[in-house]
């Protein structure tokens, strides 16, 4: 489990921030997950995440949950354009 204080989890809410998106702490715990599992540095996450690293949008929205569905478009905002200054 990721330190939900740590670089990723200030990245992720400053990325939604900046998109003016109002997002439960599950997508923000998606989008952290994405990052991680994107740019390979922790675990990975679930098939859910790995579509859409993968960009497979019938994968994604086959195995997205409700909350995921509703924010599909920046969690793959995210997976494009949500990275940290410096890993």
């Amino acid at each position: 489990m990721i330190d939900r204080g740590n670089k990723f989890y200030e990245t992720a809410r400053e990325f939604v921030k900046k998109y003016e998106v109002n997002v439960s702490e599950h997508i923000i715990d998606i989008i952290v997950s994405v990052m991680v599992t994107r740019d390979g540095v922790g675990p990975m996450g679930g098939s859910f995440v790995q579509s859409i690293v993968d960009n497979n949008l019938f994968e994604a929205v086959s195995r997205a949950d409700q909350d995921c569905l509703k924010n599909l478009r920046i969690i793959a905002a995210a997976n494009r354009y949500c990275h940290l200054k410096s890993l």
